[in-house]
């Protein structure tokens, strides 16, 4: 073999040897010399260096040369707290070079080697939530939450399962944070938790605070808004009502009838309003409605449909039919 030949495939050898020092250098982390703390701010920005080219290699590279040389370090090195950073960053690059299996597969290792990093624990609090497992759910969520107090995502996810679990105490404490930290329109099941569970402990006022704030959540076409416009209307108007302010009550139920035209419960009140007031064709005509609706008020509205014709008809309900057609084409039934 000549020589050129001999020593060209020695200069490859070398090389080759070289570079594979070279890499073993780049992964090996910087040493503090004596005297000086692993975790002190020097030594920080030495591997900060380091891990800086290691990020500069080829992108199918960047994890496992980053790997090696996090599994190099001092249990003690500052740098350690920033690791799970740089691999993310690394599976966002992964994804934006169009390689998503591996972005998975890594973004699936990262789940072993930080399982207690609040991006793993937020995977899986997630998850845990969408599989309905509730108490996993609150378990990790205030773990979550401990760092994280004004994390909308957290928030909802908590307060949904402390409803779904029945932990009223913990659903009134962490809902309005829940609202405060997201907003109503992206919290709307919560605020009408809230409104609901306060109407039922009559506290009418609160209930109706956080009724207005869902209504804003939906645009006035939808059925969720006549809904929740409904009850408004029925909370505002059976409050009237009780005050003696027959105006109010009237408005009122007009407002829920604009939204639910065939609202017994709102034609009923309407009725004992206008009765009320002494504008007695009004009241029978809101009692007939209320009547032939055929629901859960029919039968008392036409007694008091009854108690007014009747003195207005010599005291016969001949007639009363009459009635009962025009309220019923009035409604379209």
């Amino acid at each position: 073999m000549n020589q050129r030949l001999i020593r060209s495939l020695l200069g490859m050898t070398l090389f080759l040897v070289i570079g594979q020092f070279a890499v073993v250098l780049a992964q090996e982390p910087y040493q503090a010399p004596e005297g000086i703390p692993p975790e002190s701010d020097f030594v920080y920005r030495k591997h900060y260096e380091e891990v800086q080219t290691i990020m500069q290699a080829p992108l199918d590279e960047r994890a496992s040369k980053l790997e090696a040389y996090m599994k190099a370090l001092h249990p003690k090195s500052k740098i350690l707290g920033t690791m799970e950073a740089y691999f993310r960053q690394i599976v966002e690059q992964l994804k934006a070079a169009g390689n998503n299996s591996a972005a998975t597969a890594l973004n699936d290792k990262l789940a072993e080697m930080f399982p207690d990093s609040d991006a793993v624990v937020s995977q899986r609090l997630q998850a845990a939530f969408q599989a309905n497992d509730y108490a996993q759910s609150i378990e990790l969520g205030e773990k979550l939450l401990a760092n994280n107090p004004d994390n909308k995502t957290i928030l909802n996810i908590l307060a949904a399962s402390y409803i779904q679990t029945n932990n009223e105490a913990k659903a009134l404490e962490i809902a309005p944070k829940a609202i405060e930290a997201a907003g109503p329109e992206n919290s709307v099941s919560l605020v009408i938790w809230l409104a609901d569970y306060y109407r039922g402990k009559n506290d009418l006022n609160r209930a109706l605070s956080y009724y207005n704030q869902a209504l804003e959540a939906f645009s006035p076409g939808s059925s969720e808004y006549k809904t929740i416009k409904s009850t408004v209307g029925t909370i505002q108007g059976t409050e009237a009502f009780k005050a003696k302010d027959f105006d109010g009550a009237i408005a009122a139920f007009n407002d829920v009838i604009s939204v639910d035209p065939k609202n017994d419960g709102a034609y009923l009140y309407l009725g004992l309003s206008y009765w009320r007031q002494q504008k007695l064709e009004d009241a029978q005509s809101a009692f007939a409605k209320a009547t032939v609706l055929g629901q859960g008020t029919s039968e008392k509205a036409r007694e008091y449909l009854l108690q007014i014709y009747k003195p207005l008809n010599g005291g016969s309900e001949e007639g009363i039919e009459k009635v009962l057609d025009a309220a019923r084409a009035n409604l379209g039934i």
